[in-house]
């Protein structure tokens, strides 16, 4: 499943749009990479993204990943 189709999943459950939900993950993104903190700052720095700030588009595929990587630790 592509990005573009979990935003539309998303919109769909919260009766929006996909432009509205990424919109709001965009804003969600931009204001946690502002954080002072240095351990947000150490967790952004492990997330590859081109450009100036992070996008949906790049946080997503990370944070699947890493939960498919924990859940085979488990298994």
């Amino acid at each position: 499943m592509n990005v573009n189709e979990i935003i539309k999943q998303v919109a769909k459950v919260h009766n929006t749009t996909p432009e509205e939900v990424y919109a709001e993950m965009q804003i969600a993104l931009d204001a946690a990479f502002q954080s002072k903190d240095p351990d947000v700052k150490k967790a952004w720095a492990k997330i590859p993204f081109q450009g100036e700030r992070p996008t949906p588009e790049d946080v997503i595929p990370y944070l699947a990943s890493q939960l498919k990587a924990s859940q085979e630790a488990v298994s």
